[in-house]
């Protein structure tokens, strides 16, 4: 079963991991692409080899050589183009954030539902091998009682104000919407619902979205979360940390490969490191969900449930 890909955006993620990813899969094959900048559009596709090119998102999703679509825009177009391709018979794999808010999922949902295709979101993380020992540690009792989960990290990038990751009627808030989405995946991966949420933000003079978000979460088994992402800062750490009675474990950076756990016998050090690219046990899972006919790692029913906290936390903010 070769499963063919249509991808709708070229910007930094399709460029440096997407395509990538999805060439690089045995079940898989690049077959269309969509980019409104035509210069652009068929510069990525010179690169990648990719034969059909479109600057309408209608045209690609139309297309019948195409299986499966990968949506790579902005934030406020995941929803229209997520049910635009589901309505079309396509399988959709769309980017982190899933939409603006989780109304916009459920309705994405239900069109793929509908239509019976297959929804999933691009929470990659999830893949970390780093992330996967932290999980068997969790379930293990290795750590004992658990009593925490934490997070901090940034992004040093200085958006200008127009662009779509602090313009709310495109990326949805700032940091929290789009780096914190990711954490806050992994939160639920590992500790499942979260009963309560407050939060706090601090604004931006430059944009319209927040530049800091802080997160104080309670699951549902009596586990704190604390979550704490920013926009504009130098040497932000991309810290994560699980504390229980017995010991704690810590991943330094996120994207790396080192772990390293605290017990009272002392410090271990571990090597997990991720795939070259990031995204291809993604593609990979996604492919094979198919040809198995069962729900990919990361669904549309679990992107929901991170943008159900975000939501809460916009709410609540002080």
């Amino acid at each position: 079963m070769t499963v063919r890909w249509g991808l709708i955006g070229t910007g930094d993620i399709a460029h440096k991991r997407v395509a990538g990813a999805i060439q690089d899969d045995p079940r898989s094959e690049l077959v269309a692409v969509c980019r409104r900048s035509e210069r652009e559009l068929n510069l990525f596709a010179d690169q990648n080899g990719v034969p059909h090119r479109f600057t309408d998102a209608e045209q690609l999703i139309a297309l019948s050589e195409v299986d499966a679509v990968y949506i790579a825009t902005p934030v406020g177009c995941h929803c229209s183009q997520t049910i635009a391709a589901a309505n079309a018979g396509k399988h959709v794999m769309v980017e982190k954030p899933m939409a603006i808010d989780p109304e916009q999922c459920q309705q994405m949902i239900e069109a793929c539902q509908n239509s019976g295709v297959t929804l999933g979101v691009a929470y990659y993380r999830r893949f970390y091998p780093a992330v996967e020992r932290i999980k068997n540690l969790i379930d293990s009792g290795s750590l004992g009682r658990l009593l925490s989960i934490a997070c901090v990290t940034g992004n040093p990038n200085r958006f200008p104000a127009d662009d779509w990751r602090v313009v709310l009627a495109q990326g949805g808030g700032g940091p929290l919407m789009d780096i914190g989405s990711h954490r806050l995946d992994l939160f639920l991966h590992l500790f499942g619902e979260v009963q309560s949420v407050q939060a706090s933000r601090i604004d931006s003079p430059d944009f319209e979205a927040e530049q800091v978000a802080t997160l104080l979460m309670q699951f549902k088994g009596g586990v704190h979360g604390v979550l704490q992402c920013y926009f504009g800062t130098v040497n932000t750490p991309d810290r994560l940390e699980v504390i229980g009675t017995d010991g704690r474990v810590t991943i330094e950076d996120l994207n790396g490969d080192e772990v390293l756990l605290f017990t009272g016998e002392g410090v271990s050090r571990e090597s997990h490191p991720p795939a070259e690219n990031f995204h291809s046990p993604l593609i990979a899972d996604f492919t094979l969900a198919l040809q198995e006919k069962r729900p990919p790692m990361i669904s549309g029913h679990q992107g929901k449930q991170t943008n159900d906290i975000i939501k809460l936390a916009y709410a609540n903010a002080l």
